[in-house]
């Protein structure tokens, strides 16, 4: 199973065992068959899911993460960079934001507001 990434934080999950590039586009196959094809401009990024292990680790961190595992929009981006800035503390943001310390973390980073070997208060 694959999970696709596209833009506009939408995805769909392909059940694939194989990918190729045709002319600008990603190939799914299962089994020999074509499933699934995307433009390749579109995709933001590709993730092997053992369907089990995966949904199950989800569905028990939204237990108490609601936001675990989403893709980040804009005004949740800018609602952590704001509070960051402002000095919240890291369990202050996993609060307001619903989601787990290692996915702020994450996405701190990302934003090159914390370097690698950064720790977040």
């Amino acid at each position: 199973m694959m999970r696709v990434m596209l833009e506009d934080a939408d995805y769909c999950d392909v059940p694939a065992d194989l990918m190729t590039f045709d002319d600008g586009a990603v190939v799914f196959w299962s089994g020999g068959e074509e499933v699934g094809r995307h433009r390749q401009a579109r995709i933001h990024s590709l993730e092997v899911l053992n369907p089990r292990s995966m949904t199950r680790r989800i569905e028990r961190a939204r237990k108490t993460h609601p936001n675990a595992f989403r893709q980040w929009s804009v005004d949740d981006e800018q609602t952590l960079i704001e509070m960051y800035n402002n000095g919240a503390t890291l369990a202050q943001l996993v609060e307001s934001l619903g989601r787990r310390e290692g996915g702020i973390i994450t996405r701190l980073r990302a934003l090159g507001l914390v370097a690698e070997d950064q720790k977040v208060p």
